[in-house]
């Protein structure tokens, strides 16, 4: 699919969404000191996204560009494989111009407007974090081609960028866009009872993931030098033409 076919106009937005807004930010807000590292914060604080009402994409932009050079692109549906990376690369963000319904304020099973906005734009907008997004980019540009090697990239991505935990000397915190725009997903994932282990490019591999679900377990890792090692190792791994 040719990327430029599903990008859109930002969306007109109705009172209500601005109301899901307004309850989603109060209610992420109150978590999310406690539920992500502090390089989210730094970025959610530069990114300054309004409290009130659904951003202006052209005005988040303006602070974005400025901080790390990324722009949030409006588009209707998901991008998917090889077009949602080639955005990376171009530190493009593609962002789903829908806002969730009212009884999804917890959980939502599709990406939506503030899943991609408060999830992910905070990281976008600190540097080391905007570079790893990029690096996911260029990456998944080299597998487009190579199946295996495309699906073990969005497999790193799903449960570190998405549905990952990092541990950090307060303890473990969210690492995922998915996960800190969920009350439902930060109350279970760190709960102690969560079920927890180790990031592990192999085990990640070979494991499957209900996307559309709250998370049965989580990965962790102790630094993100480990994702970017994990990339790396991808990398030689589409050098030397391994298709193992």
């Amino acid at each position: 699919m040719d990327t430029q076919e599903i990008l859109s106009a930002q969306h007109h937005h109705e009172p209500a969404d601005h109301e899901v807004w307004r309850h989603l930010y109060r209610q992420q807000l109150d978590l999310v000191p406690l539920a992500a590292p502090a390089i989210y914060l730094e970025g959610l604080d530069l990114l300054g996204l309004p409290a009130d009402h659904v951003p202006d994409l052209d005005r988040v932009n303006e602070r974005s560009r400025a901080i790390t050079g990324w722009t949030f692109v409006a588009v209707d549906g998901l991008v998917k494989g090889a077009d949602f990376f080639a955005m990376l690369l171009n530190r493009r963000f593609p962002v789903t111009n829908q806002m969730r319904k009212p009884e999804e304020i917890r959980f939502a099973e599709l990406p939506d407007l503030f899943h991609d906005l408060f999830g992910h734009g905070p990281f976008l907008a600190h540097p080391r974090t905007a570079d790893l997004y990029q690096e996911f980019g260029r990456i998944g540009v080299r597998c487009a081609e190579r199946p295996d090697e495309l699906a073990l990239l969005q497999s790193i991505m799903w449960t570190t960028l998405e549905a990952g935990l990092i541990r950090t000397p307060d303890g473990l915190r969210a690492l995922g866009g998915a996960i800190l725009s969920s009350a439902d997903e930060i109350q279970q994932c760190l709960d102690p009872a969560a079920a927890t282990e180790a990031f592990d490019p192999e085990v990640v591999r070979r494991a499957t993931f209900d996307i559309l679900q709250l998370q049965n377990r989580y990965f962790v890792i102790e630094d993100l030098a480990e994702i970017e090692s994990a990339l790396a190792d991808l990398d030689a791994r589409v050098d030397g033409g391994d298709r193992s």
